[in-house]
């Protein structure tokens, strides 16, 4: 299989979307199952972490705390060695510590503590967030959706001035993003009410499509995907050129 080919599709908008979905997936999974502490959503976290200071609740409070510093580091480990996401199975080996914690966490029963469980899912959203945040030259995330939303209505509000088809394209990406993450949140908690701990093993599966694509779709779908124009928003030059 051609490196160029396997680039495309591991850049392209499906992927992002299925990084989306299982992103939203955990983040339900692990609210809901382990203890009310979002893997990728840190903002909620701080909030909830908060309110519990305020309120005396401490039992959670240190795997919030571990949390964040998790996903923080994660996000900079990846950064340290980003000459090596130049090759693209680089990015793709970052995914495999995601798949193999949602594999094992399944197994664990209620009596393992939350600290260990997860704060290493947020370290592997951290690089998984960094791995994979761009589709043609556009910046995305694919953990957290506030950004996703302000890019959304930016866009309808440039193609509302403009009437550009560029940026009509760039609103749809994003909006299909946030359903994404939505869907995935929403199938979690549906699907947590029949499987409960083992909900994750879901998740596993979304990474294993993902990993799957290019065997899966045939490439010329993912030829044509816009937008290809170039933001750079907080990537650097060498990042979106190795991209």
């Amino acid at each position: 299989m051609e490196k160029n080919r396997v680039r495309q599709v591991y850049q392209s908008k499906t992927a992002a979307c299925l990084l989306s979905l299982c992103a939203g997936f955990i983040d339900a999974y692990t609210f809901i199952e382990r203890g009310g502490t979002l893997v990728a959503g840190q903002t909620g976290n701080v909030v909830f972490l908060s309110v519990e200071v305020v309120q005396h609740h401490t039992n959670e409070i240190e795997v919030k705390v571990a949390t964040m510093v998790s996903f923080m580091f994660g996000i900079f480990l990846l950064s340290v060695v980003q000459p090596l996401l130049a090759r693209v199975r680089w990015r793709l080996i970052s995914l495999i510590p995601m798949l193999l914690l949602c594999l094992v966490i399944g197994f664990l029963p209620t009596e393992v503590s939350n600290l260990w469980i997860v704060p290493p899912l947020s370290f592997c959203m951290g690089f998984c967030a960094t791995a994979f945040s761009e589709v043609k030259g556009l910046v995305y995330n694919n953990s957290f959706m506030t950004g996703n939303i302000k890019k959304m209505m930016v866009a309808f509000g440039q193609f509302a001035r403009t009437r550009e088809p560029i940026y009509w394209k760039e609103a749809v990406f994003f909006v299909c993003l946030v359903a994404s993450f939505g869907t995935g949140a929403l199938s979690s908690a549906w699907l947590g009410s029949y499987f409960h701990l083992q909900t994750i093993w879901f998740a596993a599966l979304v990474l294993l499509l993902f990993l799957a694509l290019p065997f899966l779709i045939p490439i010329r779908l993912f030829q044509d995907e816009g937008p290809n124009h170039v933001r750079n928003e907080g990537l650097s030059p060498k990042y979106s050129e190795n991209s």
